[in-house]
């Protein structure tokens, strides 16, 4: 069973082990001390011996390979500036799912839709919805009723009066 803790964390251990391993300490000692197995201390040592310090070093893992290429993804980038009827889509905004289909289309990779988000955000873009307003909205007097009517609806209770809604006394 792997022992707890972050890669990090793991990595400081050993390189402590290794230290003891120069003072030429007992593996049962270190693996007291370290609170760890003595077998992994054993393995450790090998490791050193044979790697030095660069033996014990946590190695990041690397993940798998991106499966768009740094300039298809910057060209996917430049398309997504269109708008999807360009590309054949009878929609006026991108979602996920149609540039997924975009992508699998002109690039022969297949995404989840789910996963096209972080796609995007990698690349620079970030979710927006458009905002909708009606036409015949009219912002100056929209303003106006902000200045001039709002604020009297606001107006705070007078002092002294009561509350029309009966409230309870504290025990």
């Amino acid at each position: 069973m792997r022992t707890k803790g972050s890669p990090r964390e793991l990595e400081r251990i050993r390189l402590l082990a290794a230290k003891l391993f120069d003072q030429e300490r007992s593996c049962a000692y270190i693996a007291k001390l370290l609170s760890v197995d003595d077998q992994s201390v054993r393995a450790w040592r090998r490791r050193y011996k044979k790697h030095g310090i660069d033996g014990l070093k946590a190695k990041p893992h690397p993940g798998p390979s991106a499966r768009l290429q740094e300039a298809q993804r910057q060209e996917l980038a430049e398309m997504l500036l269109q708008e999807p009827q360009h590309y054949g889509f009878d929609k006026h905004l991108w979602t996920t799912t149609l540039i997924a289909k975009l992508i699998q289309q002109k690039f022969h990779v297949k995404y989840h839709p789910d996963y096209v988000g972080t796609l995007l955000h990698a690349i620079g873009f970030s979710c927006q919805k458009p905002c909708r307003r009606a036409q015949e909205r009219d912002e100056k007097r929209i303003e106006g009723w902000r200045q001039e009517q709002w604020p009297a609806l606001l107006k705070k209770k007078k002092p002294g009066t009561r509350s029309s809604l009966p409230t309870k006394r504290d025990s």
